[in-house]
């Protein structure tokens, strides 16, 4: 690059001998930030296309994980434990309850003679209730008020 006549050719400076621009100042000069219609459209374009691939990634994951292959073979993959769909974050959702709620039961009796302790309190209480049914009964059968059919 040569200076014919006081202009420098490869960084435009006028005759008057300027300081060309270099480094920052340069590239801010030259650099054009794209409008923000165009940017959002450019966005919006790679995000479908993402998510597109996303949904035939999981898609033939799911395939791959119900279907055998030739030699019979199921693939075994990692499920989520994210829901693509609100029923299945509800059946989910319901699933945990009832474990959770199966557990508390679980927990209710630690030990195994909680358990026969309970389980003779409930037939004393029955054998009670069947008790006070006979006197009940028997009681009626005295006043003649008991009909039975």
């Amino acid at each position: 690059s040569t200076v014919s006549s006081g202009i420098n050719a490869e960084y435009g400076v006028s005759e008057l001998k300027q300081k060309p621009l270099v480094g920052l100042k340069r590239w801010v000069s030259e650099v054009q930030y794209p409008d923000e219609a165009s940017l959002r459209r450019e966005c919006e374009q790679y995000m479908n296309e993402f998510n597109e691939r996303e949904k035939l990634k999981i898609q033939h994951e799911k395939e791959m994980a119900e279907n055998p292959d030739e030699d019979g073979w199921i693939m075994v993959t990692k499920s989520s434990k994210y829901c693509a769909s609100e029923e299945q974050a509800v059946e989910r959702k319901r699933q945990y309850d009832e474990k959770m709620n199966k557990k508390k039961k679980e927990i209710l009796h630690l030990y195994s003679f909680q358990d026969r302790e309970k389980r003779k309190q409930s037939i004393a209480e029955l054998k009670q209730k069947f008790q006070e049914d006979k006197d009940k009964i028997a009681k009626m059968k005295a006043a003649r008020v008991f009909k039975p059919y």
